[in-house]
């Protein structure tokens, strides 16, 4: 094809069945012969980026893992009482016919039926769930400015470590960030009403799907949740890429997949110590809803950046003037990330490569961005022009 008066040759790949990934080389193996592209560099995959992507397809049940060590002494009773109450109001077939309470327990999949308990009765119900996976948790940080590191050597302006159930979880983060962001006063009627500076509902949902869909295998439990809180923007990263058939095309479409069945289940049920209602409906409707709150507070929508082994979302904090869906993700990228190539704006932003290529022309020829190279260089960046940025 002819591009800038220039012929130059175009090779389409098609993208593997996500049963025959990853891609490597035979001779090295998929552990030490998978790479993903990087610019102009083959970067080795890791190995959580490698199980990542063979499991991508296929069900993995690891929140139905026996607990070793565990027992039904390491739940709370109180918990699992409310718990199986809530039960018999919400799903009362759940609970037909069972004569006990273990076996009760066993229909909900906190035991399993040797009797013993599951990593996701644990997470819900457990007294403790740090004593048997210790890096379980939400880690919440406060930044200095727009970057990690920015301050020098004072490394958090505010820290939280949030543990316990996923509930408790959910809930310390939500107001561990809640602290550290802004309110805003407004007059309803005769009334004076507070709201924060990023929808609390939006905050909550970016934080429980978090928490509700990362990866619980083995390789992953060494991981924790990371809420970072920046100076204009709030990032939610959790360890697992996306499952069963999700990609950046699709991630809008309001359907749900569910890495964890049992998980999520126990979430529908479990009573939330803070009473703010069930985090998992798991119906599809919590992407569109963050969006929609978002642009109806004027703020940016939220960005999606699924990776092979991780999964982050940006809030950002700031008011912006109305935008288009695809122009104005990338305008809003480049305000806080500078320059970016084509690859990195679409990570940042979850449109497709061709998606970006076709609205960074789009804004090239309005003027908004320019080129740092030209088209044929493998370092071509683009940045915001002089009277956007």
């Amino acid at each position: 094809m002819e591009l800038q008066g220039v012929i130059v040759l175009v090779i389409t790949i098609e993208e593997l069945d996500p049963s025959s990934k990853p891609c490597y080389v035979i001779e090295r193996g998929a552990q030490g012969g998978s790479y993903k592209r990087i610019d102009d560099k083959d970067v080795p995959l890791s190995s959580t980026e490698v199980l990542a992507l063979a499991s991508y397809g296929r069900a993995t049940p690891s929140d139905r893992d026996a607990v070793a060590g565990a027992g039904a002494d390491d739940l709370d009773e109180t918990l699992v009482d409310r718990t199986i109450d809530r039960a018999f109001s919400l799903t009362p077939r759940a609970m037909r016919g069972a004569p006990d309470k273990q076996t009760k327990l066993e229909r909900l999949n906190i035991l399993d039926s040797q009797g013993n308990v599951t990593k996701a009765g644990l997470l819900v119900v457990g007294t403790y769930p740090q004593q048997f996976y210790p890096k379980l948790f939400i880690d919440v940080a406060v930044h200095a400015g727009t970057q990690k590191g920015m301050a020098g050597s004072l490394r958090f302006m505010d820290r939280t470590i949030c543990e316990g159930t996923l509930g408790e979880m959910i809930s310390d983060a939500v107001a561990a960030v809640a602290k550290n962001l802004r309110r805003t006063s407004t007059v309803q009627g005769v009334s004076r009403v507070d709201s924060l500076e990023i929808p609390e509902e939006v905050l909550r949902e970016a934080i429980a799907n978090a928490v509700i869909h990362r990866e619980y295998g083995d390789r992953f439990c060494g991981q924790s949740i990371a809420v970072d809180v920046f100076d204009d923007r709030v990032e939610v990263t959790n360890p697992g890429g996306l499952y069963g058939g999700k990609t950046r095309e699709n991630l809008f479409d309001g359907s749900s997949r569910c890495r964890n069945a049992t998980l999520v289940k126990l979430m529908s049920i479990v009573p939330l110590p803070d009473g703010a209602g069930s985090p998992a409906e798991g119906n599809g409707s919590g992407i569109p809803m963050m969006i929609d709150a978002m642009r109806a507070h004027g703020l940016a929508e939220p960005l999606f950046c699924p990776g092979f082994d991780r999964f982050k979302v940006v809030l950002y904090r700031s008011k912006i003037e109305p935008v288009d869906h695809g122009g104005g993700l990338i305008v809003t990228a480049l305000k806080h990330y500078g320059e970016l190539g084509t690859r990195e704006l679409a990570e940042h932003t979850g449109l497709t490569i061709s998606q970006v290529r076709s609205r960074v022309n789009a804004l090239i020829a309005q003027g908004e961005l320019e080129p740092t190279a030209p088209a044929t260089s493998r370092n071509r960046k683009y940045r915001l022009s002089e009277r956007v940025g």
